[in-house]
C-alpha cells in the first residue's frame, strides 16, 4: 500500500500542474489566433482592448513583408506592434503619400495611432541591419492605452 500512495500524490501533482497551465485566467483578447505550434504558444499574444474590432488579426514574421490590406470603417486605426533582435522593424505605409514608423525591438509594445481617410491600406513590415522577430495587429478606431 505504501508504493501505490507515491504514485497517487505523483500522479495527482502531475494533473494539478498541467491544470495550472491553461490560460484560462489570462485576460481576453480581442482576437484568439489558433496555436501555430509550440515555439510561437510560448509568446503571450499583443494585448488589444476586449471589444476592439479587429482589421488585420495578429501576423508575425521574421523578414520583409507586405501586410494585407485592409480598410478601416472609421477615420483612424490602432497598430499593435513588438519586435526582438537585434535587426530594425520598421512598418511602412506603401501609399503615394506614406510613411514609415520604427517598432522598437526592446521588449515593449510600439502602440500608434493612424487618422486617415475611409480607403484601403496597404502595409508593410521592413526590416533591416539584422534579425528581428516581429508581431504585430490592427485594430480600429483611435483606442486608449
Amino acid at each position: 500500500m505504501r508504493r501505490s500512495l507515491p504514485a497517487a500524490v505523483t500522479t495527482a501533482a502531475v494533473a494539478l500542474l498541467l491544470a495550472g497551465c491553461t490560460d484560462a485566467d489570462a485576460p481576453a483578447r480581442a482576437d484568439a489566433p489558433p496555436s501555430p505550434g509550440p515555439a510561437a504558444s510560448r509568446q503571450p499574444a499583443l494585448a488589444v482592448p476586449r471589444a476592439a474590432e479587429v482589421l488585420l488579426p495578429e501576423t508575425s514574421g521574421t523578414g520583409s513583408e507586405q501586410l494585407p490590406r485592409f480598410t478601416p470603417p472609421g477615420k483612424a486605426y490602432t497598430v499593435y506592434a513588438d519586435c526582438s533582435g537585434t535587426g530594425s522593424v520598421t512598418l511602412v505605409d506603401r501609399s503615394a503619400d506614406g510613411g514609415r514608423h520604427p517598432v522598437h525591438c526592446d521588449g515593449a509594445t510600439t502602440v500608434g495611432v493612424v487618422h486617415t481617410p475611409r480607403e484601403p491600406q496597404h502595409l508593410a513590415v521592413q526590416v533591416t541591419e539584422g534579425p528581428a522577430t516581429w508581431r504585430l495587429t490592427v485594430v480600429s478606431g483611435a483606442q486608449d492605452q
